[in-house]
């Protein structure tokens, strides 16, 4: 790691000059918007070079999916604090992707990469392991028992990567279903999650 720059205050190691790049792609999208920001505006936020910003991300769109990533836990704690009311696993699920839906798009940091047009890109990432784990593990936090619907662990890792295809084709082509989502997901996506109780 180069320590060249960084006002004066370089990084301790990798990790770190990540985190602080990540840092100021999100300070710049507050100040510039997504479609404004790119690495001439992070390097000069960081006070280094553009090619320092170059050799930890290869360009703005992997930079801002790493965003994004980083972003994510904060994004589902909002979700998971609106639904807090519902007790029905049915609405609690139709919810949750219809808020997700509605919210990511328009989220400056979780949903920056859809917001400059660049989502087509991102779909190998949202099938990634790191995303299938983020969301199973969100799936598990909801006031749900997965148990008592025939979910172990094996099907729940299924249903967050069910979840992440549906997600992505949504966000990809928004317009397809019309403004509100929730009629859609009642209809279709409700009992095929639902359908495990089945014997």
């Amino acid at each position: 790691m180069r320590t060249h720059g960084w006002r004066g205050d370089p990084p301790r190691d990798d990790d770190e000059a990540r985190r602080r790049i990540i840092g100021a792609l999100i300070r710049c999208v507050d100040r510039f918007g997504a479609h404004k920001t790119g690495f001439t505006q992070v390097a000069e936020e960081l006070g280094v070079t553009r090619a320092t910003v170059y050799r930890y991300y290869r360009n703005i769109d992997e930079l801002m999916k790493a965003a994004g990533f980083a972003a994510a836990a904060e994004f589902e704690a909002r979700i998971a604090a609106a639904i807090g009311p519902l007790t029905d696993p049915a609405e609690i699920l139709v919810e949750v992707f219809a808020l997700a839906v509605e919210q990511l798009p328009r989220d400056p940091h979780v949903g920056m990469i859809f917001a400059t047009g660049r989502a087509p890109m991102f779909g190998p990432e949202i099938l990634s392991a790191a995303a299938l784990d983020e969301m199973k593990v969100f799936l598990s936090r909801l006031d749900i028992d997965w148990a008592a619907l025939g979910y172990d662990g094996g099907e729940l890792t299924g249903l967050a990567e069910f979840f992440m295809r549906l997600l992505y084709s949504y966000l990809s082509v928004p317009e397809a279903t019309g403004d509100d989502p929730r009629p859609f997901l009642r209809r279709w996506l409700t009992p095929a999650l639902l359908a495990k109780t089945t014997p």
